[in-house]
């Protein structure tokens, strides 16, 4: 009985992360300077795109953006 209190409570958990790791990644892909691409992973959400780390550190709203959703 508490096995299956366990299974459901750590599959409920699973899809909350899921569904707010989606949100994130969605309300960063709208705020994300272009050419960049957002993708809701396992793992959490993965931030991409050529030059990636010349433009962090170059463009302060990028730096904003990550800083804002830790």
């Amino acid at each position: 009985m508490f096995e299956t209190l366990v299974d459901r409570a750590g599959r409920a958990g699973r899809e909350r992360a899921r569904v707010v790791t989606a949100r994130l990644a969605e309300r960063i892909g709208a705020e994300v300077p272009g050419g960049m691409s957002v993708e809701a992973t396992r793992e959490g959400v993965l931030l991409s795109g050529r030059g990636l780390a010349r433009r962090f550190v170059l463009d302060p709203a990028l730096r904003w953006l990550v800083a804002r959703v830790r």
